[in-house]
């Protein structure tokens, strides 16, 4: 099975794609068998639902984007509740 990795050349492609709200906290994560676009629930509260919608594209393009490399790539939110985090299931 070949390595899953997140390449500069993608690092650079994804900065290209305009960010739909600004203070978006998110990760590129390498999984055993893809990668993960991570953003984080209280981050995501933070802003109105036209600007989640926006936000929404917008990792979907970054998905999209890494994709295109020939790469598995899912998106993940990891849910906060009381100080604790975990991923969303």
């Amino acid at each position: 099975m070949e390595k899953i990795t997140y390449t500069i050349d993608m690092a650079k492609k994804i900065r290209e794609i305009k960010v739909p709200v600004k203070g978006l906290k998110m990760d590129i994560r390498a999984r055993p068998n893809y990668l993960a676009v991570t953003v984080y629930e209280e981050n995501v509260m933070e802003y109105n639902e036209s600007q989640r919608m926006a936000l929404m594209e917008y990792l979907l393009k970054v998905r999209d984007l890494i994709m295109s490399y020939g790469t598995p790539c899912e998106i993940e939110g990891i849910k906060y509740n009381n100080g604790s985090r975990w991923v969303w299931q």
